[in-house]
């Protein structure tokens, strides 16, 4: 890896720390209410992970490509709906216990990752923070899941199953989800058990 590249991987992943940083200590400051200041640091936080597809592309970090694309588009996908209900003002009881849920599951889970990266780059990494690294995402990545269900089935709770769009989408991303999750997290025990 060459030094410019380096220097733009750690300004990148503290960056990213400090987004969610801010963003879950202003969301639980405010009561665990998305604010639309909080919900402007949400979609920034959440949004930058977009540029983490061309790092996998461009080959600067080792992560697998297409798992990368399937958690940063199903978790764009979920910040799209926080938006919309958001913006509508149709948070359900379901919606907004699966954006509590997601929020303290993605920053938790963001903030670890983050400066783990930042650590590891700078050589500094702790034995304490690779445990954490490696161990967290056990209960964390089940959690956001389900947050994330939460919010994308909260429409179909509250106005029940039809024959339109939303809900034929939400069955095929249901099947989507059941195919990569797993993927996903069989993928960061092996990981586990090669670092830890």
């Amino acid at each position: 890896m060459t030094n410019p590249i380096k220097i733009y991987l750690i300004a990148y992943n503290t960056f990213a720390f400090c987004a969610w940083l801010i963003y879950i200590i202003c969301f639980l400051s405010s009561g665990l209410q998305l604010t639309p200041h909080s919900l402007i640091l949400l979609n920034i936080a959440q949004g930058l992970a977009v540029l983490e597809i061309f790092h996998t592309l461009l080959k600067w970090v080792n992560s697998p490509v297409a798992s990368t694309v399937a958690q940063v588009f199903s978790r764009l996908l979920v910040l799209v709906l926080i938006n919309i209900f958001q913006n509508q003002g149709e948070l359900t009881t379901v919606s907004y216990a699966g954006i509590v849920t997601v929020s303290i599951a993605w920053s938790i889970t963001e903030i670890v990752r983050y400066s783990f990266y930042a650590v590891q780059l700078l050589k500094r990494l702790p034995t304490w923070l690779l445990w954490i690294r490696y161990t967290f995402f056990i209960l964390l990545y089940p959690i956001g899941v389900t947050g994330e269900w939460l919010i994308i089935a909260s429409p179909i709770i509250a106005k029940g199953f039809s024959l339109s769009a939303y809900p034929i989408f939400v069955v095929f991303l249901f099947a989507s989800y059941v195919y990569y999750f797993p993927i996903l997290y069989k993928y960061m025990w092996k990981q586990r058990r090669a670092k830890i």
